[in-house]
């Protein structure tokens, strides 16, 4: 079972998306109750509240309380999710939400112990405003202070369409794998791409039981290129991570899997991480190139500086820069002197 939710596509939104508003006119069907109240939104199904008291595609949740996730959640149309920053609700979740356009989710927290799909994924694609590829391209997805538990799917997957994001965000969130898992934790595999991937101010973690097998970090292997999904000419594809924390991430294997790799347009901002266990001994950096980086794209295509690296308690920042070779990707402790 699944709900969907239609807003039209003419729906346009001021706070969440920064674009032109609707007309009073055009959005009549609107509610216009007032803010959920804490009381309301105790124990409460999200599609519920969503039905009730989302206004012009924005649902604003009170501080604090705890509410469900029953069945999957479709939207058609643009969509935001906001929480309290200082108090996120939580979302006992049983199932995923779906999109086939732009959305931002901040500040709640997720549990999703009982979730046996990808708790975010793109819908089947747009029978209409395809561009001359054949792809739906979406500005930006976001997902801003989200905190989610027990993670054993994909968090986010584009569930083999030809979906180009342009913006994919995930900030100042976290996000905890546990038991064994095959799965990708943001999963662009099969058709979907994207131009901007941010990863920053996060904790990302995994059991120490739980093993990856044939899953990954990031992944667009199997789908698109640029030139194959976007109708623009000479699109990049920047990975940024910055100011994380990751801890058992794809440990023994290569963490990232693209759909080619050291290409000219493939670009990559990895800086000030703390990274416990990920990847090979020693290869992290690397790992995020899919086990190897051109000598020449590390010069041009990389910024890599301020990583802290360990793996098996010991320090490999030296090993990180050799097998990278980029000389400033992790710190390296100072030898101390001689007496």
């Amino acid at each position: 079972m699944k709900k969907s939710f239609i807003f039209g596509a003419a729906l346009m939104l001021v706070s969440a998306f920064g674009l032109q508003s609707c007309s009073k006119e055009d959005n009549a069907g609107a509610s216009t109750q007032a803010p959920i109240s804490y009381d309301i939104a105790k124990g409460a199904d999200l599609s519920v509240l969503i039905e009730k008291y989302a206004v012009d595609g924005v649902l604003e949740l009170p501080a604090g309380g705890e509410i469900t996730l029953n069945q999957a959640i479709e939207f058609d149309a643009p969509f935001a999710i906001k929480g309290n920053k200082a108090n996120p609700t939580k979302i006992i979740a049983k199932a995923g939400i779906i999109t086939n356009s732009p959305l931002i989710i901040e500040n709640v927290k997720i549990d999703a112990t009982e979730v046996t799909t990808p708790l975010f994924k793109m819908n089947t694609l747009p029978t209409e405003g395809l561009n001359d590829k054949g792809a739906y391209e979406i500005e930006k997805i976001t997902f801003s202070g989200v905190q989610v538990e027990n993670l054993s799917q994909q968090f986010f997957w584009t569930n083999k369409q030809a979906y180009y994001i342009k913006n994919f965000t995930f900030a100042d969130g976290n996000i905890n794998v546990k038991g064994a898992t095959k799965k990708t934790i943001f999963d662009f595999n099969g058709g979907g791409f994207f131009e901007n991937l941010t990863i920053s101010g996060s904790v990302i973690s995994a059991d120490e039981k739980t093993t990856w097998q044939k899953g990954s970090f990031i992944s667009t292997q199997g789908g698109k290129k640029p030139g194959e999904i976007s109708s623009a000419e000479g699109v990049k594809m920047t990975v940024t991570l910055t100011n994380n924390t990751l801890n058992n991430i794809c440990k023994g294997q290569n963490s990232c899997n693209y759909r080619e790799n050291n290409k000219d347009y493939q670009f990559f901002v990895v800086k000030d991480n703390i990274v416990t266990d990920c990847d090979k001994e020693g290869q992290f950096i690397v790992g995020i190139g899919t086990g190897r980086i051109d000598s020449k794209l590390a010069a041009t295509n990389w910024q890599a500086s301020g990583n802290k690296v360990t793996f098996g308690g010991k320090d490999v920042g030296a090993a990180e820069n050799t097998k990278s070779g980029i000389e400033n990707a992790c710190i390296v402790p100072e030898t101390p002197a001689a007496e």
